[in-house]
């Protein structure tokens, strides 16, 4: 799961094909109906597979994200993991945008981004979310949807970086990311970027 979570994030990687060859397996295995066990390590491997997925651009890859995905989400959802659940909606949304359906994926991500500002913990990065919620109004023509997805991302995205700005990881973390380099560089074509955030980058790139 680790792995898949490693290929979702930063795109694949020759030399892990081999060791992830028999998860992608079983997991894509699952996008066809199969049933799984609805555990966190299931459907970890199924969210991360669909995530490294949706980086595809072929139909068939789009088709089978989009049903790990939702598999992974309704099962958080259904098992109460919800520390990962409005990460997973976002991802969700993402590749319900990517398969053309862009009506769902703006729900998916409203949900997603309505459950964080609700007090959600999020074990993982929410800055997936509001990347997914800007792109979905971007493709819809709401340019200030777009603009405000992203006013309300930017602080999550800072109180993640409070706990590394004393460390040499700060700026990695913000340009070597996608998803925090996507949601900051539609910052930057609106004009948000925070002093805090704009200070750490200004230190990385002197």
């Amino acid at each position: 799961m680790n792995l898949l979570g490693f290929a979702a994030t930063f795109g694949g990687d020759k030399r892990l094909d081999a060791y992830l060859a028999e998860p992608r397996a079983d997991a894509d295995a699952d996008a066809t109906g199969v049933w799984t066990s609805p555990d966190r390590s299931n459907l970890g491997v199924l969210f991360y597979r669909g995530w490294e997925l949706i980086r595809n651009t072929g139909d068939t890859s789009c088709g089978r994200a989009r049903s790990l995905l939702q598999l992974a989400a309704e099962g958080y959802q259904a098992s109460d993991n919800r520390d990962v659940l409005p990460v997973a909606l976002g991802v969700w949304g993402e590749a319900e945008r990517r398969c053309g359906n862009l009506d769902r994926a703006l729900e998916l991500a409203r949900r997603a981004a309505e459950l964080l500002e609700g007090g959600a913990h999020s074990l993982l990065n929410e800055s997936t979310v509001y990347l997914a919620l800007h792109d979905a109004n971007a493709e819809r023509g709401d340019e200030e949807g777009a603009r405000d997805a992203v006013r309300r991302g930017l602080p999550h995205l800072e109180r993640r970086l409070k706990g590394l700005q004393r460390t040499s990881y700060a700026n990695l973390f913000l340009s070597e990311l996608p998803d925090n380099a996507g949601l900051l560089g539609a910052a930057e074509s609106y004009g948000l970027v925070p002093d805090s955030i704009q200070r750490v980058l200004e230190r990385g790139a002197s």
